[in-house]
């Protein structure tokens, strides 16, 4: 049952959107893959990082199936609903403009001690912001699960090979020309247990993708931003962002009146907290590492009873953004390292990640 009653023509349009998801023109047979999201990399991020890569990536819906998996504690089989997304992964080459080394700032990096290793991480995140609606015995956060069973009952009905967060762990794969007919493809799968059936809205966060990174600072007051492009703290070639997520970092010669007394500052100046980088020469304690990472909001029209994928949604646009590195305290972040694993503490993080 529907909590919603939505036009047909509504799903007819939602379905056949391509506005942010653009449909692969090079690919004959899609195998149910219809959306792309591009190798994005804006041209600060390519000046700053020579070495960036990012991938490509194409997904199917997400999906459910009824799977029968064994209880890791009582060793009795047990029926779990999971929710999965399948996804193609290619490291496509970043198109770079020729510049002139002598002009063009770069950060400098050091030469990495093995080869740069591939470790996607795919995190469900809801976002119902009445609380008291949602199940107490269920879990906001929910990391990628390696599930045997579903997994092999997955590569049946999807009719491919898949690896799961565990068996894609390796080398990056070698970048592909743009144009290549024949890239070196990764597909993977993402499952989920235990998913509140309550859940109206949720994302998932995809992390590994890319190793884009900036060193950043802040929160600060605008003031504040001015006060640091006066002494010569902020240059003209870092980039501010004033925590929106539906808004880009941009450079901070182009941001209000930070470097132009003749404009005015931006209208949400006072109210917003804003961010800088600064480039790793002039990073010190208080700079935090933010990774790239590509964030997708879905919704699901439905309660909790015959929960089916058919009800689950796009909702807006896939965005690339950036993501501290570390969690703000948290008591899961606080708790010795004998009980709050890395996986917990990055989990915290993406939870605080405002909902679109």
């Amino acid at each position: 049952m529907s909590r919603f009653q939505i036009p047909v023509m509504t799903c007819c349009l939602l379905a056949i959107s391509v506005t942010g998801f653009a449909q692969d023109s090079n690919a004959t047979v899609t195998q149910g893959f219809d959306f792309l999201i591009p190798a994005y990399a804006s041209g600060e991020e390519r000046q700053a990082q020579p070495n960036l890569w990012v991938h490509s990536l194409r997904f199917k819906t997400v999906r459910m199936m009824q799977i029968e998996v064994t209880d890791p504690k009582t060793k009795l089989p047990r029926t779990d609903l999971v929710y999965y997304v399948v996804y193609e992964a290619i490291n496509r080459e970043i198109e770079r403009n020729a510049e002139d080394p002598a002009t063009t700032p770069a950060n400098a990096f050091d030469a990495p001690p093995g080869p740069e290793l591939f470790v996607p991480e795919i995190t469900l995140v809801i976002e119902d912001e009445v609380t008291e609606l949602l199940s107490s015995n269920y879990q906001r956060v929910l990391r990628d699960e390696v599930i045997p069973e579903a997994q092999k009952r997955i590569e049946a009905r999807e009719r491919m090979k898949l690896r799961n967060s565990v068996q894609a762990v390796g080398p990056v794969p070698a970048a592909s020309p743009k144009d290549d007919p024949n890239p070196n493809v990764y597909y993977g799968v993402a499952m989920f247990r235990k998913v509140d059936p309550k859940m109206d809205f949720f994302r998932l966060v995809f992390s590994g993708f890319s190793n884009g990174y900036k060193l950043v600072k802040g929160p600060v007051s605008y003031a504040e931003l001015k006060t640091l492009a006066a002494d010569g703290t902020l240059k003209v070639s870092d980039q501010v962002w004033n925590g929106d997520q539906e808004k880009d970092w941009r450079a901070s010669a182009e941001v209000g009146d930070l470097f132009n007394a003749g404009k005015l500052p931006p209208a949400d100046a006072d109210a917003s907290d804003w961010y800088y980088s600064v480039s790793p020469d002039r990073g010190d304690a208080t700079a935090r590492v933010w990774r790239k990472t590509l964030v997708m909001h879905y919704w699901r029209p439905g309660d909790e009873f015959d929960q089916n994928e058919r009800e689950v949604r796009r909702k807006g646009e896939p965005r690339w953004i950036y993501v501290p590195d570390d969690a703000p305290a948290t008591p899961a972040a606080a708790e010795p390292a004998s009980t709050a694993s890395a996986g917990d503490v990055k989990a915290a993080r993406v939870a605080s990640l405002p909902a679109k």
